[in-house]
């Protein structure tokens, strides 16, 4: 029989456990008069079409993110970075934070929407707060900052105390919050790598890219647990294999 843990594990990754061993059992049974070949065949089909939102959403969100950080990168050759300085406001001189959380939103909400769709709660939610955000990172005049801040802090209050809203944020929160710890934790372990290697030209790869593949797999980890979190707050539990609560 070809029905095994792994294949149910894989496809219940993307389409939740119930709809993965519905469509698991169909596919067995259905291979006992038709062979092993044609469930193989039949299962990377189901496979594809359950995945190819998935790799069409990191595309897109690998490409919204670099957007906005090469105009980061123009910014700051062709305008003065305030945020380098001492003698702004609290706001103005965390800069670098705000950058982190303006590259990590834009990344988020493209691979939202593409996943999810625009009428998304959470898709909307992003949307609103990483405008805000953009607009107090790249224009640095007190008072517009300020204002951007303040706007956001309003909608997140709003959406705590909306029941409909609430989920959203919280998501929004957790995949941020993900952003932050994954990056110097993917980074801690390559240089762990490093230290104790003994092959010179393997340390020398891991030095080189390592870098770039901890950057990468920071970016697997914040689509990962934004999915999981979409999945488990927000979508039906009759598809996601959970108990209604």
């Amino acid at each position: 029989m070809p029905k095994t843990a792994a294949t149910e594990w894989l496809l219940a990754l993307f389409a939740g456990r119930t709809r993965a061993a519905a469509i698991l059992g169909d596919l067995t049974e259905m291979a006992h008069t038709r062979g092993r070949l044609w469930f193989w065949m039949a299962y990377a089909r189901t496979l594809f079409s359950l995945t190819w939102r998935v790799v069409l959403a990191l595309v897109v969100a690998t490409a919204g993110r670099q957007i906005i950080d090469n105009s980061f990168h123009i910014y700051i050759w062709h305008a003065f970075a305030a945020w380098r300085t001492t003698s702004n406001p609290f706001l103005l001189s965390s800069g670098p934070i705000l950058y982190y959380i303006m590259d990590t939103l834009w990344f988020v909400l493209p691979f939202a929407a593409v996943r999810y769709g625009v009428r998304d709660r959470f898709v909307q939610l992003t949307f609103a707060v990483a405008v805000w955000i953009t607009v107090a990172f790249f224009f640095f005049i007190p008072w517009a900052s300020l204002l951007c801040a303040a706007a956001t802090l309003a909608l997140a209050a709003i959406a705590i105390i909306s029941p409909n809203w609430r989920k959203p944020l919280a998501i929004l929160l957790c995949t941020v919050a993900t952003a932050f710890l994954a990056s110097p934790a993917v980074r801690a372990v390559d240089i762990l790598i490093i230290s104790y290697h003994p092959a010179g030209s393997t340390r020398h790869i891991f030095a080189h890219y390592g870098p770039m593949l901890a950057f990468r797999s920071s970016l697997l980890a914040v689509a990962f647990a934004c999915s999981r979190l979409h999945r488990w707050l927000l979508e039906p539990p009759s598809l996601t294999g959970r108990t209604p609560a």
